[in-house]
């Protein structure tokens, strides 16, 4: 599979709030995009639209976006990409991955699910959200913690991207999980990666923002995966404090060590409790609580 004429936008961004804000305006444009820390306090994005999408308006925005969140847009560029054999490259990196109990690969992989294992099969041309990022990883363990310590009925899982958290859900636990994403690409990704595993019967998935969706509109969640970022982790802490169920716990990740305080703080303002955290390489899952109180 070759991919000709596609583009590549470049940009590197101070600041862990500004790399947040200019990925949230080229989230809008672009559905393929990725942001990662490659220094202390310096971020890169990389996004591929189809077709030219960098102008001076634009690039002025997204400078803008960085200074009002307290950063700098230090460059972005756009170039054209070479004709490129995207798939196989994807597949060299996507080795399967071994995580607690979980067994994530590619539809690539010919070795099969070893033994006492739960297989998660995910197509290798959609190379984010398998596994690979910290943020999934300390996810998929705090499920497996959490999954272990008491029955779980009702799980609900915010942002799926690929839908792994969703499939690990439904495999492990063996209850019907409800999924969103506010992509529709993803959202599309998700549901080929459902009926992939054969959970179609337990896992339904919307496009929705956040806790909108007509299919979450029932309350009484004892279990909310969210692997997104910092601040939306945030701005929808009310949003989860009323639908997650009295002793009921989330899973937050998606987050820097050092940005726990933002998501924490209005959690805790509604009664939840940090229970455990689990850090790797950097990268905070936070696991929380709801007071019986509240």
């Amino acid at each position: 599979m070759v991919s000709a004429g596609a583009r590549h936008v470049v940009a590197r961004v101070c600041g862990a709030e500004a790399a947040e804000a200019v990925l949230a305006l080229l989230d809008q444009a672009i559905q393929a995009i990725s942001a990662f820390e490659t220094a202390p306090n310096e971020w890169r994005i990389d996004a591929y639209p189809q077709a030219p999408v960098l102008s001076p308006e634009l690039s002025a925005r997204l400078a803008l976006a960085a200074a009002a969140a307290g950063g700098t847009l230090i460059d972005i560029v756009e170039e054209n990409l070479a004709d490129r054999d995207w798939l196989g490259e994807n597949q060299l990196a996507f080795p399967p991955l071994r995580i607690g109990r979980f067994f994530v690969y590619g539809s690539h992989h010919q070795g099969g699910v070893p033994a006492g294992v739960i297989g998660i099969a995910l197509d290798a041309a959609t190379a984010f959200g398998t596994g690979e990022h910290p943020s999934t990883r300390g996810c998929l363990a705090a499920l497996e913690l959490l999954a272990r310590r008491r029955p779980i009925r009702h799980p609900l899982d915010i942002g799926t991207g690929t839908g792994i958290l969703a499939i690990a859900a439904a495999k492990l636990l063996h209850r019907p999980v409800r999924a969103s994403d506010i992509d529709a690409g993803s959202v599309a990704v998700a549901r080929h990666n459902v009926a992939r595993n054969h959970v179609a019967k337990l896992v339904r998935i919307e496009r929705s923002s956040g806790y909108r969706g007509r299919l979450l509109r029932r309350r009484g969640y004892d279990l909310i995966l969210a692997n997104i970022l910092a601040r939306p982790l945030a701005l929808m802490a009310a949003d989860l404090a009323r639908y997650l169920v009295p002793g009921g716990y989330a899973v937050l990740s998606g987050l820097l060590a050092r940005q726990e305080p933002i998501v924490l703080a209005p959690h805790r303002s509604l009664g939840l409790v940090l229970k455990r955290r689990i850090i790797i390489d950097g990268w905070s899952t936070l696991v929380l609580r709801a007071g019986p109180g509240r």
